[in-house]
């Protein structure tokens, strides 16, 4: 089966509905691999994860990577507000108010942002299902080409025996990588400074900052072999929305053409 991975959404839903809608159209037999990031900062997280989990039932191939911010909101359902600062700084707020929660965030005696603890207990009582696909969110997939996950890798770690933490939040071992590896790794977590997807030797980077940039990006990656199909979905209620095939932009391992 093919796959298609789908970069940080950050409750773009708007992006994500119409990405997955052309999808649907174009490529009815493919996979989907959301590389996490679903929520926080954009304004409609609780509707894009409605879409993710809508796109799993339907298609049980189909499968979410835990993100940074996925992490971030287990550790303040599972800490209350001792663990919530790191939450509400990184995005939180916006994810709590698409839930229409109101009046749980305050600030402690240090001058941080917090939530309260019976926020917490809310979103467990409320929204189990929500909850549910948190704590069953994957560190990574792997197909016979390509490494699929959030943040990145240590590359100098065999691809089994990888850090589920650094998966989550770490791109810069991988980003200063040269060279070759065994698979292609598909990430997210660090917004391409092209604003646009971006290839290289040993990984593609798909994260465009839709939440920022209105621009959400995904990869089709066919299983037999054939060249990538980068496709973005972009706009606004401001502007016209669109969803269209586009050229990454490639970058050769200079280390590579020297040898």
């Amino acid at each position: 089966m093919d796959t298609v991975a789908i970069g940080d959404v950050h409750g773009r839903a708007d992006l994500l509905e119409r990405l997955l809608e052309y999808l649907y159209v174009n490529f009815p037999r493919v996979r989907m691999v959301f590389l996490g990031d679903i929520i926080d900062r954009g304004p409609y997280s609780r509707q894009a994860v409605d879409l993710v989990e809508n796109e799993l039932l339907r298609q049980p191939a189909s499968v979410l990577i835990q993100g940074n911010h996925e992490d971030l909101m287990l550790r303040f359902l599972d800490g209350g507000s001792e663990r919530s600062h790191g939450w509400r700084y990184n995005g939180g707020d916006a994810t709590v108010a698409s839930y229409g929660y109101h009046g749980y965030g305050y600030t402690d005696d240090e001058g941080f942002g917090r939530f309260r603890d019976e926020l917490a207990a809310r979103f467990s009582e409320e929204h189990p299902t929500l909850v549910a696909l948190l704590r069953n969110a994957v560190p990574c997939v792997q197909t016979e080409d390509y490494f699929f996950v959030h943040a990145g890798i240590d590359p100098g770690v065999p691809l089994d025996e990888q850090d589920p933490y650094l998966m989550r939040w770490d791109s810069k071992p991988l980003i200063s990588h040269r060279g070759r590896l065994s698979k292609i790794v598909v990430h997210g977590h660090t917004i391409t400074e092209s604003g646009r997807p971006e290839m290289f030797d040993h990984r593609i980077n798909i994260d465009t900052g839709a939440y920022r940039t209105n621009t959400l990006t995904a990869v089709l990656l066919p299983e037999d072999g054939l060249p990538a199909t980068f496709i973005v979905s972009s706009g606004s209620r401001a502007e016209a929305y669109s969803v269209r095939e586009i050229e990454p932009v490639r970058f050769a391992d200079r280390s590579l053409a020297m040898l």
